[in-house]
């Protein structure tokens, strides 16, 4: 297959590619980039880009594939298996091709990983995390995410519960350095203000993980907690929404540890009720500085299952709110996050011998980040035609 007229972003795209490129596919990697040659006509099994921008596939390094289940039962895995795949379908439909899931119940996204992995059902390759690992202040919330949780409440505890979701497929770690920013949370006294995990505890799971070739993701709200992970070695913290100027300033420079903000989970919601505004205009404002600081940021939305419609916000949230360039947010949409998720010798920028995990974006993104906002127009997983 070769796709022909695409325009490329130089920053997307291995050095040195022309600016508008037949891309030729053959079987899940991309064997040529070459100049276009728009004066030939079609041949068989190509497709005309028109000259819209192709762009990598996207990823959402923060994804929750499936939340809560009130049982473990096997009735309760298929119900929650079968609510999962149109997740699947949907992801694929906006273009992302990598999610990372970051804590699902009944270890449902390693199952999803296999059966992707086996050619079963299609969707975007997953990285899991299987069930994520926290301290007894996260039941004191009173809600079914317990049941995506294993708790811990010593040093021990939390080396062998990271050592156990390794041995069960977890591709990483993921804990809970801190409660939640949620309204719940406040109220049930487990401020996302505040740290839940000692920095022995954060350290006994970091070890555990690099033991095993791995490393540690870490929901951290609170300002110390992320002060605690960074020293500790943790590789990604999520959300970050407390994040303040000098600890932004502490991670410069650093190449082990990541943020990976998720600003499109705070938009409010009128049916819902929704979060505080104010709360998601505060959040943008620090992950702001810490753009501005020159850290390399991940790409993630905390978003699931229903709610994937919302996935543009974080486009929209980080050129409105934030300030970022355009191609700055594509590059934490792609390259970065492959980075981060330690694929980029396989995905996350387009060149020949990578994955040909892509899309076809209507319009020019890194001039108008707007184009994001809608479905793209051909999206490709692997070398084959998913829309």
């Amino acid at each position: 297959m070769i796709l022909r007229n695409c325009r490329l972003i130089p920053e997307l795209s291995e050095k040195s590619l022309p600016l508008l490129a037949d891309v030729e596919i053959t079987g899940k990697e991309i064997t040529a980039i070459t100049a276009a040659r728009s004066e030939r006509p079609m041949g068989k099994n190509e497709l005309d880009g028109r000259g819209k921008t192709l762009l990598p596939g996207l990823f959402d390094l923060h994804a929750h594939l499936s939340i809560a289940s009130a049982e473990e039962t096997p009735e309760a895995a298929m119900e929650k298996l079968l609510q999962a795949l149109p997740a699947l379908d949907a992801y694929t439909d906006l273009g992302v091709t990598f999610i990372r899931d970051c804590g699902s119940c009944l270890r449902l996204s390693l199952a999803l990983r296999k059966a992707i992995e086996e050619g079963w059902i299609n969707g975007p390759q997953i990285q899991a995390a299987g069930y994520m690992i926290a301290p007894p202040e996260m039941e004191q919330m009173g809600t079914q995410m317990t049941k995506t949780m294993t708790i811990a409440d010593t040093e021990a505890a939390f080396r062998q519960a990271a050592e156990q979701e390794i041995d069960k497929g977890a591709d990483f770690v993921k804990i809970y350095a801190s409660g939640s920013a949620s309204k719940m949370a406040s109220a049930q006294g487990s401020s996302g203000a505040k740290p839940i995990m000692t920095r022995g505890e954060i350290r006994a799971a970091v070890e555990a993980a690099k033991a095993a070739g791995t490393y540690v993701s870490a929901h951290a709200h609170a300002q110390e907690a992320i002060k605690s992970c960074i020293a500790e070695g943790v590789r990604t913290i999520e959300h970050a929404t407390f994040l303040d100027e000098e600890t932004a300033d502490r991670l410069r420079g650093k190449k082990d540890t990541w943020l990976v903000p998720t600003l499109a989970v705070m938009v409010p919601e009128e049916d819902r009720g929704g979060e505080d505004p104010r709360q998601l205009i505060e959040a943008a404002q620090r992950i702001a500085y810490a753009y501005r600081a020159g850290l390399k940021l991940g790409f993630g939305t905390d978003l699931y299952n229903g709610r994937l419609s919302r996935f543009f916000h974080e486009f929209r949230i980080r050129r409105e709110l934030c300030g970022m360039r355009e191609v700055d947010i594509l590059l934490q949409a792609t390259r970065y996050s492959a980075e981060i998720a330690g694929v980029e010798k396989q995905t996350g920028t387009i060149g020949e011998g990578l994955q040909a995990d892509l899309l076809l974006a209507d319009g020019n993104p890194d001039q108008d980040i707007s184009v994001m906002y809608r479905k793209p127009l051909m999206v490709f997983q692997r070398g084959e035609r998913r829309r």
